[in-house]
């Protein structure tokens, strides 16, 4: 392949990245739990903000932009969702809200207090209004227990100059998660998401929930979030005898052995069969499959 055709293919996929729609979060949960604190902690630290409107203006939607941050590249939309409970008939309005909104979500965050034990109101939302709005969106939402640094003894335990919890502390909020993820599987049987404790006031695990959040993207808009990830990795996947010279990556002297190529196999194969899936594609898809590729 030439410098020029390469150039080519790689603006053609990079003009593909950039037209597809961003991954797009919902922070959603009771009112007081902490979404907008979270969503300002994970997205607002030194970084370009520009805040949108979707659906209403009571649904604030942030549009964040990353140059850099933790090697991740590219954008994403999070939605700042109104709290639920605030009354009955706010409740109508947001319920409304909600159902416009998670629609178009790849990922939803139910955000939680570390410190309330009591979520039966939690678990009347996701068995009877959420259930109905988008069950597969709840099949994969990640939990985020907010505010663990409160969790007993209490914020006088917390180890200040490490940031971190101290072994009671970390000893009871294991005790927490475990108890939500029971909690959530009472209602959710067939939940496949993760929990996350953390503390937004504290910047504590903030990169375990980001990770949480990527990881819960549905398998058909992973290379979306892949491009935010580790755009470089691109080339590594690719076969070196493709890429231009100058492009190859340099062999190790200690190189484990390789995979065959499917440059190679295609070129020792007898011409029927290659002739066979070059006009048979299933045939040739199936015969991928088999080889592992």
């Amino acid at each position: 392949m030439s410098e020029e055709d390469f150039e080519k293919i790689s603006q053609q996929v990079e003009a593909g990245v950039d037209n597809e729609p961003p991954p797009r979060f919902a922070f959603i949960g009771e009112c007081g739990v902490g979404k907008s604190s979270t969503l300002n902690a994970l997205f607002n630290a030194g970084l370009e903000v520009s805040h949108i409107e979707a659906c209403t203006q009571t649904v604030k939607g942030v549009e964040v932009f990353c140059s850099q941050v933790d090697g991740v590249k590219g954008g994403l939309v999070a939605y700042d969702m109104p709290g639920l409970g605030e009354s009955q008939l706010k409740q109508r309005e947001h319920i409304k809200l909600y159902e416009e909104v998670l629609k178009d979500v790849d990922v939803a965050l139910w955000i939680l207090d570390a410190q309330n034990r009591a979520i039966a109101s939690v678990q009347q939302y996701l068995q009877t209004e959420l259930q109905a709005i988008h069950p597969q969106l709840l099949e994969r939402m990640v939990i985020a227990l907010n505010k663990v640094d409160l969790v007993y003894p209490g914020a006088t335990d917390w180890i200040d100059s490490a940031n971190l919890p101290s072994e009671q502390q970390e000893k009871n909020i294991h005790g927490r998660v475990k108890d939500v993820n029971k909690r959530i599987r009472e209602v959710l049987p067939h939940w496949k998401g993760r929990i996350v404790g953390y503390s937004a006031y504290r910047r504590y695990n903030l990169p375990q929930l980001f990770n949480a959040m990527m990881d819960a993207v549905p398998r058909k808009r992973k290379w979306v979030v892949a491009s935010r990830k580790a755009l470089a990795d691109f080339r590594e996947l690719v076969d070196p005898q493709l890429l231009p010279p100058e492009k190859r990556p340099q062999r190790a002297i200690h190189q484990q052995p390789q995979p065959e190529k499917i440059s190679d196999m295609l070129a020792n194969m007898p011409p029927d069969e290659y002739a066979k899936f070059a006009t048979d594609r299933r045939a040739f898809l199936a015969w991928l499959r088999q080889k592992g590729l």
